[in-house]
């Protein structure tokens, strides 16, 4: 990468890196730097005599590979492009119901609120990575998005529900409108820890899966002893992946088990969405389904399956094993391999180790196979002829990083990656040129 793309880094970084000296009494939001902007500059009446918090964050980044090209897919999913890369922007207005259930997190010990209680999240965001988070029939209708390419930024509204809880069964929460996926052990966006979102780049089962949904989430826990387990359960109808208005008019199930031991040390999770697949993936606007297959009037089934098992070993260690499945019936790129469908499945491993208060070091590795390509980032569609040359097969990566907070509001993380591509088909990297890669990664990520 040039000295200049450096420059270009270090220009975009600097009100990031100085927001401790700009706004001290962010720097020492230790409570929650979520929404602490809105708290310093108009206090906390909102927040704490309503339970409506406006919060937000920024995430920059700047990569570089070791192939000579700008090609950093597929392993750096978000990230596509060599160089500086604005990633989110985002701003959120959030009333969380009071609950003991969360959605798409699961259930939580202590009693039961006895009355019922509502809430909302209306998330907006904007950047590179927001084009993967968009909802047809909803984002690309946005002016600033019409003319977009598929590598522009873009802008979403990436949730918009309304969130309601019952004294039902252990506790029920009933999620209605846009929201992000419950599926899969890590999530889209660049929030603060404890959310799991450690690593800058993506595994590929994650992207291999949905963003979001527009439907109906219902969570519920089963009625438990202080000092038992905690066993709950989500089932979802909604309108496929990343869709407001599915043209297949096949609505998806959504169907989880989220089980907590009592002293919430052991999480298992098995997460899953079933339905039809075909005709919900829209190249025009680059949103919809990332595994196209058929038409509007076809009836091509799709699984998309996770397993994940976390547990804490010690207050400064914790590992977490996920398992992945899907198919896709007819995918598109599916007869490259002499294929009708495609199947694809691995697994991936993580360590999370904190050195310090405010300093962890995380550590991944993954394995995925494809029989056959289905992801469109997979198909590698030439621009001039739309003709794909497409990649499957084997993938192995290896991820490290330090993840940094010198304040609450600010986390600094330099990011290692190795991939090897085994298979047949085009090579998975560097425009096709290798099978290997290596990706140096560096990303600040602001919370306010």
């Amino acid at each position: 990468m040039s000295i200049r793309a450096w420059v270009c880094a270090a220009t975009l970084f600097a009100p990031v890196l100085g927001a401790d000296v700009l706004f001290p009494s962010m720097a020492l939001a230790a409570d929650d730097p979520m929404g602490s902007l809105v708290r310093n500059v108009f206090g906390d009446s909102l927040e704490r005599e309503h339970g409506i918090k406006i919060y937000g964050w920024a995430q920059a980044g700047v990569i570089y590979n070791n192939n000579g090209t700008d090609d950093v897919s597929k392993q750096s999913f978000f990230n596509t492009d060599e160089g500086v890369n604005l990633n989110q922007f985002a701003l959120a207005v959030e009333k969380k119901p009071k609950s003991n259930v969360v959605g798409r997190v699961g259930p939580f010990p202590g009693p039961m609120p006895q009355e019922a209680d509502w809430g909302f999240n209306v998330t907006a965001l904007y950047g590179k990575d927001a084009r993967f988070f968009k909802t047809y029939g909803w984002d690309e209708d946005l002016s600033v998005n019409r003319n977009n390419k598929a590598e522009d930024p873009a802008l979403t509204i990436a949730q918009a529900y309304a969130d309601f809880y019952f004294p039902v069964l252990g506790g029920s929460d009933l999620m209605i409108g846009i929201f992000h996926t419950p599926l899969e052990n890590e999530i889209g966006f660049a929030l603060p820890s404890p959310a799991p979102t450690d690593f800058y780049s993506h595994t590929y089962s994650f992207m291999h899966g949905p963003a979001k949904h527009a439907g109906a989430l219902y969570s519920f826990k089963l009625p438990s002893k202080p000092g038992e387990s905690m066993l709950g359960f989500e089932l979802g109808v909604v309108q496929g992946w990343n869709n407001l208005q599915d043209p297949n008019h096949s609505p998806d199930v959504i169907a989880n088990v989220r089980w907590r031991s009592a002293d919430f040390g052991t999480w298992i999770d098995w997460e899953n969405i079933y339905g039809n697949g075909a005709g919900d993936s829209f190249a025009e606007c680059s949103c919809g389904s990332p595994l196209p297959a058929g038409t509007k009037d076809d009836d091509f089934k799709r699984l998309a399956s996770y397993l994940t098992l976390s547990q804490v070993i010690d207050p400064n260690n914790r590992v977490a094993l996920e398992l992945n499945y899907g198919k896709q019936e007819q995918g598109a790129f599916a007869g490259f391999a002499n294929k009708k469908d495609a199947t694809w499945y691995g697994t991936d491993i993580n360590w999370y180790h904190k050195l310090s208060e405010n300093l962890m070091w995380n550590s991944r590795a993954e394995w995925f196979y494809t029989d056959a390509p289905v992801h469109v980032m997979m198909a590698n569609i030439d621009p001039n002829t739309g003709i794909p040359d497409p990649t499957w097969g084997s993938f192995y990566g290896v991820t490290t990083n330090l993840a940094w907070t010198p304040t609450p509001n600010v986390r600094l993380r330099p990011e290692l990656r190795y991939d090897i591509h085994s298979g047949p088909g085009r090579d998975a990297y560097a425009d096709g040129e290798k099978d290997s890669q290596v990706v140096a990664s560096f990303d600040v990520s602001f919370f306010f």
